[in-house]
């Protein structure tokens, strides 16, 4: 499931998506380490394996999905 597909069908989960997001950055940060599209998405799959409602789930792995490409498109290895 690529981000774009699923942002096409769950327009709804946008803010959920940039409040998941959001709450990453200030996370990381809080750590002291590299605001990053790596460190986001390890942080996020930690994140995920928390118990939380189906809705939620479903806007994480957006999220997640969002920055792997991200990571695809403008990644410099």
């Amino acid at each position: 499931m690529k981000s774009s597909d699923t942002l096409d069908w769950y327009p709804s989960l946008l803010p959920n998506v940039k409040l998941i997001l959001g709450k990453a950055v200030v996370a990381v940060g809080r750590q002291g380490r590299a605001i990053n599209t790596r460190t986001l998405i390890e942080y996020l799959y930690v994140v995920q394996k928390r118990k939380m409602k189906p809705d939620d789930r479903v806007a994480l792995k957006t999220a997640i999905s969002v920055l792997n490409d991200n990571q695809l498109k403008h990644g410099h290895i």
